[in-house]
């Protein structure tokens, strides 16, 4: 028997937080793919809004991806399409490098 445990080249630590839109979730999780980051793991939960009577959205988790890393993998740049991603939904998203913690 063979066992193979792959190991990690990068872990990072997404939140985004904002009213709640159709496909946010995927929006997110399309941009994290596409950067060869799987979802090592996610919650999400919703809220009312103290004022105005939206539902706040809030979403976070842990990706990875599995070394050999791409020669051009950086994460500042996985950092700054989640950033934009969320300006373009009015949400705050942070993405922060876990991988020595």
């Amino acid at each position: 028997k063979v066992e193979f445990c792959p190991k990690i080249g990068f872990a990072g630590h997404f939140k985004l937080s904002g009213a709640d839109n159709p496909g946010i979730v995927h929006k997110l999780t399309s941009v994290l793919a596409v950067n060869s980051l799987t979802i090592g793991n996610m919650k999400t939960s919703r809220e009312e809004a103290p004022f105005g009577g939206t539902e706040l959205f809030t979403m976070e988790g842990k990706s990875v991806a599995y070394e050999p890393l791409a020669s051009n993998f950086d994460w500042l740049k996985i950092k700054e399409e989640l950033q934009e991603m969320g300006e373009s939904m009015n949400c705050d998203v942070e993405f922060d490098d876990i991988t020595k913690s």
